[in-house]
């Protein structure tokens, strides 16, 4: 068993639209993400909503995941995460958190993430993507971490508890190069359009 959580809070303002909301091929990015995560192994699914949540909510898959509501989206990201794991932290003995910034997420890309979760060594609680030497998105972590990541300010990048002790991060090379990029500008949008199209030919 494994939760997934979805951070799709943010308004997008360096987009011009809510990045939930970005057409990409035949999907909505969020429902890309979530079907990405589902095909992936990911059994259970919470989302994080905040600008334009109704919009956002309307748009979602049914039956729909766990839906949480960041009444602060503007406050960061990690504010968004803590909401979600106040929740707990699944079933099972890791949960992955993604973000909406990056829906060209591929499913093989979720199923390689948790097989080397459950192929970890001793000590090992993290697994992080690598592309081309660059950390991305997105990450597992064992349950147990969820109480450190609850324990961040909201000004605290999640990235600190990755970052706290590197024995314990397994960093899995993946050839997804959008794992590594986000999607914050039209720019970003047209060349992820791009890719997909090149895909799909």
């Amino acid at each position: 068993m494994t939760l997934a959580i979805l951070l799709a809070a943010g308004a997008g303002r360096r987009m011009g639209a809510s990045k939930a909301l970005l057409q990409l091929g035949a999907e909505l990015a969020v429902r890309r993400c979530l079907r990405a995560l589902a095909q992936g192994g990911c059994d259970e699914a919470r989302v994080v909503l905040g600008a334009q949540a109704e919009a956002v909510r309307a748009a979602l898959p049914q039956p729909p995941p766990d839906v949480v509501l960041n009444p602060q989206p503007d406050a960061g990201q990690t504010g968004s995460l803590k909401l979600a794991l106040a929740r707990g932290p699944g079933r099972g003995a890791a949960f992955l958190l993604h973000t909406v910034d990056h829906p060209l997420l591929e499913p093989e890309d979720v199923r390689a993430l948790l097989a080397a979760f459950e192929r970890r060594t001793a000590g090992q609680a993290i697994v992080v993507p690598v592309v081309g030497g660059r950390r991305g998105h997105p990450a597992v972590f064992a349950a147990e971490l969820a109480a450190e990541l609850l324990a961040l300010g909201d000004d605290e990048p999640a990235h600190r508890v990755v970052r706290r002790d590197p024995a314990r991060v397994l960093e899995l090379p993946l050839p997804n190069p959008w794992l590594a990029r986000d999607l914050d500008t039209p720019e970003d949008l047209a060349a992820a359009r791009e890719w997909l199209a090149g895909r799909a030919g």
